[in-house]
């Protein structure tokens, strides 16, 4: 029997960008490394009045409740 080889697998570490709508309510989550990628991704949708979103960051840390 022919023995497998396991492969490395290499996994991006990129942030989750979450690009919100304050008129429409509309989300638009995007992975990128950096804040200015994210920028990027997000004006390559072509979305008329800019003022109107909002731009958080979910990061990997979250506070624990009672601690």
């Amino acid at each position: 029997m022919a023995k497998k080889r396991s492969r490395k697998v290499e996994v991006e570490d990129t942030n989750v960008y979450i690009f919100y709508n304050t008129v429409t309510k509309v989300m638009l989550f995007v992975d990128a490394h950096l804040h200015a990628g994210a920028v990027a991704k997000f004006d390559l949708c072509g979305f008329k009045h800019r003022d109107h979103w909002k731009i958080f960051l979910e990061t990997s840390w979250q506070p624990t409740e009672g601690k």
